[in-house]
């Protein structure tokens, strides 16, 4: 039964969310939904059909509690025996729409194992290697992801309840204001959050460059000493280097485009050392790099557009007189023989 069309198969989901599907048809969406290919889908549908319903705030919450609870207890018995069983209030509206986003959830929840639920709940962005991606918010909001980077918010309610989101990698952030003042933050895995009203700010939460640049407005950074949160505040062209999140390093006057360069596939090398330009490889491209010890501290000065790996290492090879040898994603750089030079 997966061989359903989108065409066919909207109509019917529309339907399910409504809770006005037969339980034949609701067996063929659950074939249909065993396609992990056809689960993104569902969510956008979902998403779509809960806002053509301006009155309903989906209580998924509630739902997935007694939901984690049946399948600890129960872990053979079905969706259809959970939905019975689920006391849930249909005397209004507002109950019907919040029994129908339980039980379209529900199926999709035992389809893919409970364990699962987050994806449900939550809407991630990635980026592959040598890409960039703009991203526009529910809450009016902009997102530029750098390379190999991961945003992740929820499909439900974002700009409603909260503004909150995580990133992993390096993003750009256009944050919109909110006439209720209502605060837009970033969790990292890093150690540290950033939390803002309406301003333009770059955080970055690679490996060897944790870092929050802010280009406009005014953002606090929060990180853990030991087991006391502090607060740090940014003024507009303060950078604040978080490769120790305990130690945080704050440099004033930095300017915000050199930061935010890679949104145009352009790098700003200001004494880059070589070794932090193999990482710089590493994190947006995901090649590995190696470097004799003896080069490692030659330094890298200028600006250069590169569209692609390939060009970043000949613009980098020629200013430095190095050869480059590639075997598909490793690097190793050398420097050239004298002869090679003339």
């Amino acid at each position: 039964m997966n061989t359903m069309t989108l065409s066919e198969a909207k109509p019917l989901l529309f339907a399910h969310f409504a809770n006005k599907t037969t339980p034949l048809q609701r067996r063929i969406i659950e074939e249909w939904l065993r396609d992990e290919a056809n689960q993104e889908q569902f969510y956008a549908w979902l998403v779509e059909w809960e806002n053509q319903l301006p009155i309903y705030q989906p209580d998924t919450e509630a739902p997935l509690q007694r939901f984690t609870a049946h399948m600890t207890n129960r872990p053979n018995a079905n969706t259809e025996e959970f939905i019975a069983e689920t006391e849930l209030p249909v005397r209004s509206l507002w109950g019907r729409f919040r029994l129908m986003a339980a039980a379209s959830i529900l199926v999709l929840l035992t389809l893919a194992g409970w364990v699962n639920r987050s994806r449900i709940l939550y809407q991630s962005y990635r980026t592959a290697y040598g890409e960039t991606q703009t991203i526009h918010l529910p809450d009016g909001s902009t997102v530029t992801l750098n390379a190999h980077s991961t945003l992740r918010l929820p499909r439900f309610g974002f700009g409603d309840r909260s503004r909150e989101v995580q990133l992993a990698g390096e993003a750009f952030f256009s944050v919109h204001h909110r006439a209720d003042n209502q605060k837009f933050i970033v969790r990292t895995a890093n150690g540290f959050d950033v939390i803002v009203h309406g301003t333009e700010f770059n955080v970055s939460t690679y490996a060897h460059r944790a870092n929050v640049m802010l280009s406009r407005g005014q953002v606090q950074v929060d990180y853990l000493v030991g087991a006391t949160r502090k607060q740090l505040m940014l003024e507009p062209g303060d950078l604040v280097s978080l490769n120790q999140p305990s130690a945080p390093k704050l440099t004033r006057h930095v300017q915000p485009q050199v930061y935010s360069a890679w949104k145009e596939h352009r790098f700003v090398f200001n004494d880059m050392t070589l070794l932090e330009f193999g990482q710089l490889l590493t994190d947006t491209y995901g090649l590995r790099v190696e470097i004799p010890d003896d080069l490692t501290r030659r330094t890298l000065v200028g600006s250069f557009q590169a569209d692609s790996a390939d060009e970043l290492l000949q613009i980098v090879s020629e200013l430095l007189n190095l050869n480059v040898v590639r075997q598909t994603n490793s690097i190793l750089l050398s420097e050239r023989e004298p002869t090679e030079r003339n």
